[in-house]
């Protein structure tokens, strides 16, 4: 081999060695640019908002116009009903009127209903326990025992204060100045912490394990679970979903044990879950049906269509199609007979 042949094959191994390095950083350099509409990541840890998907046609440019629809039924907002109504005053068209424009009385009314806060939506009940002194001057109060350990809120205000702080997503702080400002009964933090933490959980216990019990019952399952830090210390909130209700359960692992107390290893339905180790450990040891969400697939395609392999990116590009083929067929089942549905499903499944 002479010095011009040593050359080439030299520069020939550099240059392979040079594509191997671009292909590695292009494949680093998409994997740093995951965002929410590729991968698994929140929205909220998007530094900037992804790019628009690219133009689908006529039909997604073309903007829709305010109100209702056409196609779509009108929806009324419909009044209380008449046992919801402390006041009524009804009115009607003097004889003249209805003699002078030739009217014709009917039972029929239409109804228009005005919604009014009360000046105090509460009711406060004063317990007076007299105070005696014994004859060597120590004072001792009259005891009730039902009225011992008694928190200060009654039934519905701790329901209420429930509802704030689960429901409405309220801080300790919000639901405080609520109590300040809209019922006018001062409270600290503290207080409705120890209230929301014990007296209000503890009436939810029962229901809790009720619900629980009931969830390897279902017929179908959704199943999640998001990361907190209680005390520096990480959980796990799990939420069970099933058609009539949701179980959130906080434990301390994210692994596999947790489903099998929750769901059962002997469970007949189908959980929908996505395909995060543990959810795929449990569905396959014990034989489990599954529908992994087809959300985290979704951005993981999308995903795939920026490797920098260009056979990977053809063939993300082909499986995004024939997604949307098959969604945009399943948004239309309702118009569908069931043979149509199912000969479609079977074209979009098969791929032909």
């Amino acid at each position: 081999m002479d010095a011009k042949d040593r050359i080439i094959a030299e520069q020939s191994v550099l240059i392979k060695e040079l594509r191997r390095e671009i292909e590695e950083l292009k494949l680093a350099l998409a994997k740093a640019t995951k965002d929410s509409s590729n991968s698994s990541k929140s929205p909220s840890s998007d530094i900037v908002k992804p790019p628009k998907r690219g133009d689908r046609g006529k039909a997604a440019r073309k903007r829709r116009k305010r109100g209702g629809q056409p196609g779509r039924k009108r929806k009324l907002r419909q009044p209380l009903p008449p046992e919801r109504v402390d006041e009524t005053f009804v009115y009607e068209m003097t004889d003249a009127e209805v003699d002078r424009r030739n009217l014709t009385p009917t039972d029929k009314f239409e109804i228009i209903q005005h919604v009014e806060l009360l000046d105090m939506p509460i009711h406060v009940t004063e317990h007076q326990l007299r105070k005696y002194l014994t004859p060597d001057g120590k004072t001792v109060v009259t005891r009730v025992p039902e009225l011992e350990g008694r928190p200060i809120f009654g039934p519905r205000m701790l329901a209420m204060i429930g509802w704030l702080k689960s429901r409405a997503h309220c801080s300790y702080s919000t639901i405080a100045a609520w109590m300040t400002d809209v019922v006018q009964v001062p409270v600290c933090r503290g207080y409705l912490s120890k209230l929301c933490n014990g007296v209000i959980s503890d009436s939810l216990a029962a229901a809790h394990e009720e619900l629980k019990a009931a969830i390897p019952e279902q017929e179908t399952l959704g199943s999640d679970e998001s990361s907190l830090k209680n005390n520096g210390k990480k959980h796990w909130i799990w939420c069970v979903t099933a058609p009539m209700f949701t179980v959130f359960h906080i434990a301390s692992s994210r692994g596999r044990a947790v489903l099998e107390e929750l769901i059962g290893t002997d469970f007949a339905g189908t959980v929908h879950f996505d395909y995060f180790s543990s959810n795929c450990s449990f569905a396959w040891n014990f034989d489990v049906k599954a529908q992994y969400c087809w959300a985290h697939l979704i951005r993981d395609i999308r995903f795939l269509e920026k490797h920098p392999n260009k056979k990977a990116k053809r063939w993300a590009g082909k499986l995004l199609d024939r997604t949307r083929r098959m969604f945009t067929a399943w948004h239309r089942r309702e118009e569908m007979s069931d043979e149509g549905r199912h000969r479609s499903f079977t074209i979009h499944r098969d791929g032909y």
